[in-house]
């Protein structure tokens, strides 16, 4: 689809704004899809302080924004400009900091840095090239201005993860219809190839760890860090398996997993403890009521929406389904004083399933179905805070039986793990994941 929508700008030498978390790229996002009117006043903790926002947007109008800290402080406001044009200002220490140009349609035109005089120190705005959209970047330190380009994209999920973490070489970064989008220079450029060519080289040097031939005890065998919930923190989420809410659920109904990794469930919680509240309800926005969340959460500098059964002090409890900003799952099932419990699926954010099963206090617990984000294979079995451990039986991802992991009524642990050459080393394990015993038959003996 490419970029059509721009919501905010971040040169990231001078502003440190999370775009992810950002409630300005939120509204205009919801705004942008379907342009009916929004307006309302939301409190929001930010690290412990509160910010109250008040505001409205609808077609043909002057953007109402108003965003105040907790003793009043007007931290962002809108003041008018010509043909019908506005700037939403951005406040630092009582001095403006940052304005953003919109056209009376909501378009956004052009970002402007002013230095402590309050005279323009840069500016960042939007230029078609070609059949895209680059950045035309000026500043008062540079004598003619940059064109930047976007990021290019990552097919590698593995690869795309890394580099997203690590490479930081960048000029602006802006929240977007696509997401949070990152523009480079030429120069950056370069040096964002050569660092993508130094991740694909350390993941093609890694060798694969067997589950047999070492001491370890078996508890590392099982919880291995291929379930590890972190690696959804990247890419986007699908909800093309998760069901409508009102529907009838069928006969059987199918509860769909979604993320598997210790930190992405991490994540999810401690954003959903500083959700903000709606301290007031306009006659508009009780109009909208079916088209809002129930509740919004801030998790891990992103904004979800929730929607779903709430409890009568606001909790989510009962059935309901957790979005990103870009309206894609990030969960969707059962949930107990705001926290995951029950059945319920969670997906990583490229679209894969992560984890279908179930759950106990925002961790896997119970019994599930895991999938791998570094080399899809799948295991199913029991799990125990976030982890698999118990029976189970990990599968590779075209079909290939890895191990099976058997519980004793005397508690050891049986673990028979399937090698590419047709053997089957068959270990056992006492109680505390020691050793005890080890034999290898061959598949083709038989």
């Amino acid at each position: 689809m490419g970029v059509k929508y721009f919501y905010n700008f971040c040169v990231v030498s001078l502003d440190d704004t999370d775009l992810k978390g950002d409630i300005l790229s939120a509204v205009r996002k919801s705004y942008f899809d379907d342009f009916d009117k929004i307006r309302d006043r939301i409190t929001v903790d930010s690290e412990g302080e509160y910010l109250s926002y008040d505001y409205c947007i609808e077609k043909d109008k002057t953007l109402k924004w108003t965003v105040r800290s907790g003793d009043g402080t007007v931290l962002q406001d809108v003041s008018q400009s010509d043909s019908g044009r506005y700037y939403l200002c951005f406040y630092r220490d009582r001095m403006l900091f940052k304005r953003l140009l919109f056209s009376r349609l909501h378009t956004l035109l052009k970002v402007e840095y002013t230095d402590r005089s309050g005279a323009v120190c840069c500016s960042v705005e939007p230029r078609k090239l070609n059949e895209g959209i680059c950045l035309l970047y000026k500043s008062k330190d540079i004598d003619e201005p940059l064109v930047l380009s976007d990021m290019p994209y990552i097919g590698d999920e593995r690869i795309r993860a890394r580099v997203e973490e690590g490479f930081t070489d960048y000029t602006v970064e802006a929240s977007t219809n696509e997401g949070v989008v990152r523009y480079l220079t030429d120069e950056q450029r370069t040096l964002f190839y050569s660092f993508v060519e130094r991740v694909q080289e350390e993941l093609d040097s890694i060798v694969e760890e067997s589950f047999v031939g070492d001491e370890a005890p078996l508890h590392d065998k099982i919880n291995a860090k291929d379930f590890n919930i972190k690696r959804n923190l990247y890419g986007a989420l699908d909800i093309t398996q998760a069901r409508d809410f009102g529907a009838p659920a069928e006969e059987e109904p199918e509860e769909e997993p979604e993320d598997t990794e210790e930190t992405m469930a991490q994540a999810e919680d401690t954003v959903e403890e500083t959700s903000p509240e709606v301290s007031e309800k306009t006659e508009e926005a009780e109009e909208n009521d079916a088209a809002k969340p129930d509740k919004l959460i801030i998790a891990d500098g992103a904004v979800y929406s929730y929607y779903g059964e709430l409890d009568e002090n606001g909790n989510r409890s009962g059935y309901g389904r957790t979005m990103t900003d870009l309206g894609r799952t990030a969960y969707e099932g059962t949930y107990l004083n705001d926290k995951r419990s029950g059945t319920g699926s969670y997906y990583y954010k490229d679209g894969a399933l992560c984890y279908s099963g179930e759950w106990a206090e925002n961790a896997r617990h119970g019994v599930g179905i895991g999938v791998s984000a570094r080399d899809g294979s799948i295991h199913i079995g029991k799990w125990k805070n976030n982890k698999p451990e118990g029976n189970g039986v990990r599968v590779s991802a075209d079909g290939e039986i890895r191990f099976v992991c058997k519980e004793l009524p005397d508690g050891s642990t049986v673990l028979m793990t399937y090698n590419d050459d047709d053997t089957v080393v068959i270990s056992q394990y006492d109680a505390d994941g020691s050793k005890t015993a080890e034999k290898t038959i061959s598949l083709t003996d038989f």
